[in-house]
């Protein structure tokens, strides 16, 4: 497990500003270079004199003045960026028991940054640091104990150095005690603690705290419910840029806030994440312009954020972006867009959508990609109560297809748009398996290893379930094994000289 840093942002938290520059044609007695001459260059931008100054500082053996020189060579200030010699500074200055760069060459080792990742070094580096009070070293070393990376894993060892950091207002260190306190780890599970955390890195501008803060607020999950103070967290993470509390926030102000929906705010937060590519809040802002829900009815409008969302692969918005096609509702009326989204709704599992597809096939209004996927949304229309879908099973299965077969079987199993009739299920399983249908072979491996409606036979559970094994499907790979383990060599042998005939049965036909 790593912890991805940048390593800009953090050298430049743990440095202070540097340099001035050394003038030019100085002679013998001009003053010595002083720290402040590369602070005061460095503050100017001058960064050419800044790491001058720091280098001949650096050689002197200035641990200060060696970190920032590192740090100034990480950045590729003054001088191109330079890793390996970075480090070697780094390293130098650690020797001195430099805190900061301790710090900063165990979060190298950590991630593997300008060196080979080792998360032993990194942790014996940032215990050092932390030892010497630097926050940021207190912090990973903290987290490193908490997941048992570099170090066993120990919580309760990780809370003294993040109580450390925490104390010392970093935000990302009071959020990690906030989510022990939380659930118990490493501490006694404390509510009001966590609560306390939480609030504080949530003041000290950590977004992902005021996130935390605002779900936990708004659905009264382990904090008491509190509305407002939901929506007073959910903004600050919204106007910070984080799109799932815009998504949240407009959600709240939809339902309304103490029962009173604003519109006006429900919109404008969702039109944020929209515009920041969230599906579900361009999926809330079409169904608010398609119903003209606190807004003025725009169908044209509607149908383009339904377009974003479905493309988004949103499957709610795939079905209604279908449906917008198949009515003409905002687009022009088109069955090929209706039956591609009403397609791609069903593959995810929308049983809508496979039933509205099913129906299309059936009307001629879409064209059939292969025959299982036509007998699968066929069927699917059959179990939302359409007559027709069963007669045009049952037609189908005369016309000799085994996948129609497998499809009205599992409607018969399962009484679902036809009078439940499990001897003809079991028989046009039967068929199916017969058929090839991997469907239907896993379904009768299942029902002959168990007894379910057929006389318990492993050997043909075995075989099926091979055969379903063969042709990819990793469930039945599961099964097999399972079965295996409880027959006998022999039974094994049977299993498998049945399936080989059945697959050279298969190859002749």
């Amino acid at each position: 497990m790593r912890f991805k840093t940048s390593i800009a942002p953090a050298i430049l938290a743990l440095c202070t500003a540097m340099a001035v520059p050394v003038p030019a044609g100085a002679q013998e007695t001009a003053k010595p270079v002083e720290m402040a001459d590369s602070e005061q260059a460095y503050a100017k931008g001058d960064f050419k004199t800044a790491i001058s100054v720091l280098k001949i500082l650096a050689d002197d053996g200035n641990a200060l003045a060696q970190f920032r020189l590192a740090h100034m060579l990480i950045e590729g200030k003054g001088e191109e960026q330079n890793l390996p010699v970075a480090i070697e500074w780094l390293r130098k200055s650690s020797d001195q028991g430099h805190a900061d760069a301790l710090t900063l060459l165990g979060r190298l080792y950590l991630d593997g940054q300008g060196v080979e990742a080792d998360p032993k070094q990194a942790a014996a580096l940032l215990t050092r640091g932390a030892e010497k009070g630097n926050k940021t070293a207190q912090y990973y070393i903290g987290k490193m104990y908490r997941a048992g990376v570099g170090v066993e894993k120990n919580a309760a060892a990780a809370v003294p150095w993040l109580l450390a950091a925490a104390s010392a207002e970093m935000a990302q260190a009071q959020f990690e005690l906030g989510n022990m306190y939380a659930v118990g780890e490493g501490v006694e599970k404390d509510i009001s603690s966590a609560e306390m955390w939480f609030l504080r890195a949530a003041e000290n501008g950590l977004i992902a705290a005021q996130y935390t803060l605002a779900s936990n607020y708004a659905r009264g999950s382990g904090l008491g419910k509190d509305e407002l103070k939901a929506v007073e967290w959910y903004e600050k993470a919204a106007e910070a840029g984080l799109v799932r509390a815009q998504r949240e926030l407009g959600g709240m102000y939809l339902t309304g806030v103490g029962g009173k929906p604003d519109y006006a705010a429900a919109q404008k937060w969702f039109d944020r994440a929209a515009k920041n590519g969230d599906p579900v809040s361009q999926t809330n802002l079409a169904y608010m312009f398609a119903s003209g829900t606190g807004v003025e009815k725009d169908e044209a409008l509607a149908a383009k954020w339904y377009q974003q969302a479905a493309e988004n692969g949103y499957v709610r918005a795939q079905a209604a972006l279908a449906l917008f096609y198949e009515t003409g509702r905002g687009v022009e009326k088109d069955d090929g867009q209706a039956a591609r989204w009403y397609r791609a709704a069903a593959l995810a599992g929308n049983d809508v959508a496979a039933a509205k597809l099913g129906t299309m096939l059936i009307d001629g209004r879409a064209d059939a990609r292969q025959d299982e996927e036509s007998a699968r949304w066929i069927a699917a229309a059959a179990a939302s109560g359409l007559k027709t879908a069963v007669d045009w099973l049952e037609a189908e299965i005369k016309n000799g297809s085994h996948d129609a077969e497998y499809h009205l079987a599992r409607l018969y199993a399962e009484g679902s748009g036809v009078e439940a009739d499990a001897p003809r299920a079991i028989s046009l399983i039967q068929k199916a398996a017969e058929g090839g249908v991997i469907g239907a072979q896993l379904d009768l491996a299942k029902r002959q290893a168990t007894g379910d409606g057929v006389a318990q036979d492993y050997v043909a559970a075995h075989k099926w379930a091979n055969l379903a094994a063969i042709s990819g499907a990793e469930e039945a790979i599961k099964m097999r094994d399972t079965f295996t383990k409880l027959m006998t060599p022999d039974q094994v042998a049977d299993a498998q000289k049945q399936a080989r005939d059945w697959i050279a049965r298969s190859r002749q036909q």
